[in-house]
């Protein structure tokens, strides 16, 4: 990562904005995450249930560059899996962002008593995603064949990746 300042921190109320704008931004971009809205603040909010980390990955000023949130993949007896979501700025992209997030999510998910962490739609066009997780262990389990719909209109796999912790 070119900027060794950046560092990760747990969601504050002063996060809130950035992390909106965030999450609309790749929304918008309607190529690697399902919404097709873009959330409000209430909504983001909701998304982020009480007891489930969100971090952010902010620089030296306090900017968020990305977040992760970290729920379980399921419930009750499917609850011992973890899920995460990831979001990078797309101003820092290939910055080492998003491996600091999937990293700091791992041992968060290990600290928190997750036996694994499962992605249950990486789009198969996002090839640095695919190769970011591949190289943090993570293995694609299996594929959704056309799952996923591009804002353009045309539909694309989706992968369901998993790595054990």
């Amino acid at each position: 990562m070119s900027n060794p300042v950046i560092r990760l921190t747990p969601l504050e109320p002063r996060h809130l904005a950035q992390c909106l704008a965030i999450w609309n931004e790749i929304v918008d971009e309607g190529i690697s995450f399902p919404c097709i809205e873009p959330f409000t603040k209430e909504q983001l909010l909701c998304k982020f249930k009480a007891g489930e980390p969100v971090l952010c990955a902010v620089d030296a000023q306090n900017t968020v560059l990305g977040l992760c949130h970290i729920p379980p993949n399921n419930e009750g007896r499917c609850a011992h899996i973890a899920n995460c979501g990831y979001m990078v700025s797309s101003s820092v992209r290939g910055q080492g962002v998003g491996r600091l997030l999937v990293r700091g999510s791992l041992d968060v998910a290990r600290e928190m008593g997750f036996m694994g962490v499962q992605f249950n739609a990486v789009v198969s066009t996002n090839a640095a995603a695919i190769a970011l997780y591949q190289s943090e262990g993570f293995k694609i389990i299996g594929t959704v064949p056309r799952g996923f719909l591009q804002k353009d209109g045309h539909y694309v796999d989706m992968h369901i990746m998993y790595r054990e912790l």
